[in-house]
């Protein structure tokens, strides 16, 4: 008897300590799968803030207050945002997802939710595994969870009353299921890139806000760039017709083959820095086709009169006397006086103004030049004078007529 008595109360004790181990067990089972399924959700909502900020532009381009951008576990891992290893379900075989509205324009406010599969029942581990997820961490509750009457299904939960979300333009994945609110995105300011392609409604986000700095990189093919100002060491405009053009408000500077053109309506000045005054230009040849007009002309060209010279009509100077080129031959300045076309005052004249005495007179056609110096006689071309014979006595040779024609022969 006493036997039985002894096993009888060995196998109640036993069954107390199986009872007891079960019930732990049970515990640490549901403590693993709170780790397990927080872990997970805290990897999803990372990848899926990344792809928010980096993919906000296209986002905000579909995205309204009332109808969400979806994204899934496969769309997440096909854009390299997950492992390809990733499970798309918790252990409750609920589906990871990301929906995002943008409630204002520019912002971008992303909710994770758990879709489907079996919901949680154990509330204590329902809020332990949003709790362990972090501060976005959430869940969608029962009705009155807690005793609390503010907790519905119709909206999402933080841990502890950490934030709290109405989901009437979320999918409602309803009660036992979790939730992460992630925080708003500016489309702006929270990715930090210089988008390429245009947003309807946001040219903020083709704007920099700071010095663009280009580490002595090129940019290459712009097409036109307007500017305030350009400060460059160089300046290189190229033109694949052959025809660089520089344009500054109205006027043009074109490269023409070998030649540069400046084109402008008015006139064109050359002035210091500060616009105060003309700038001296210095330059090769000067050619115009109209008139040019000054206070002085000062040639710097030195020659020595009576060298040949081209082209007839240039001007250079002689010590301080200015000398042109006539005849082919650099000349003095002339004024002129009347004359007798005798050989006596001809050679009289040549020889009151300093000129050797011109050469004898035993020809019939005569270049009265008075040395270096032109004349010029009524009838004839400039210092030609034909002579006749037997006219003046002093020499065999003179004028027809009355033997006295008036020429004029620089003095």
């Amino acid at each position: 008897m006493d036997a039985i008595l002894g096993y009888i109360m060995a196998l109640t004790l036993s069954m107390i300590g199986v009872a007891g181990f079960t019930t732990w067990a049970r515990s640490g089972v549901a403590n693993v799968q709170t780790a397990a399924t927080a872990s997970q959700m805290m990897t999803f909502d990372k990848a899926a803030q990344q792809y928010v900020q980096d993919n906000g532009t296209t986002i905000a381009t579909i995205a309204t207050a009332t109808s969400p951008v979806t994204v899934t576990s496969a769309m997440l891992i096909a854009a390299g945002y997950l492992p390809n290893g990733f499970s798309p379900s918790n252990v409750f075989g609920q589906t990871w997802q990301l929906q995002v509205l943008q409630p204002l324009a520019g912002q971008l406010q992303s909710l994770v939710t758990s879709q489907g599969g079996a919901p949680i029942s154990n509330t204590r581990q329902l809020v332990q595994i949003a709790a362990q997820a972090g501060a976005q961490g959430g869940f969608v509750p029962y009705a009155n969870q807690a005793g609390d009457a503010s907790m519905t299904p119709a909206n999402a939960n933080g841990a502890y009353g950490g934030w709290r979300l109405p989901l009437a333009n979320y999918t409602n994945p309803g009660s036992g299921h979790l939730a992460s609110l992630l925080a708003f995105t500016n489309v702006q300011s929270n990715n930090a890139y210089l988008y390429r392609v245009a947003v309807a409604g946001h040219p903020e986000l083709n704007t920099m806000q700071t010095a663009l700095n280009m580490g002595a990189q090129d940019i290459d093919s712009a097409n036109n760039v307007n500017a305030t100002n350009v400060n460059a060491q160089g300046v290189d405009v190229q033109n694949p017709n052959g025809m660089p053009t520089v344009t500054v408000g109205n006027s043009r500077l074109i490269g023409v083959g070998s030649q540069a053109v400046l084109q402008a309506d008015g006139g064109t000045a050359l002035t210091n820095t500060a616009g105060s005054a003309y700038a001296p230009l210095n330059s090769g040849d000067i050619t115009s086709n109209g008139t040019v007009a000054g206070n002085y002309l000062q040639p710097n060209g030195a020659v020595t009169v009576g060298q040949s010279c081209a082209p007839d009509g240039s001007i250079a100077k002689s010590g301080n006397v200015p000398v042109f080129c006539q005849a082919g031959v650099w000349s003095l300045a002339a004024t002129f006086q009347d004359i007798a076309t005798t050989a006596a005052a001809v050679d009289a004249a040549c020889v009151a103004n300093g000129d050797p005495n011109p050469p004898g007179y035993d020809y019939a056609a005569w270049s009265i030049t008075c040395g270096h110096r032109f004349c010029y006689s009524q009838n004839f071309r400039f210092g030609v004078v034909t002579e006749v014979q037997g006219i003046n006595g002093n020499h065999p040779w003179g004028t027809g007529g009355n033997g006295l024609t008036v020429v004029s022969c620089s003095k």
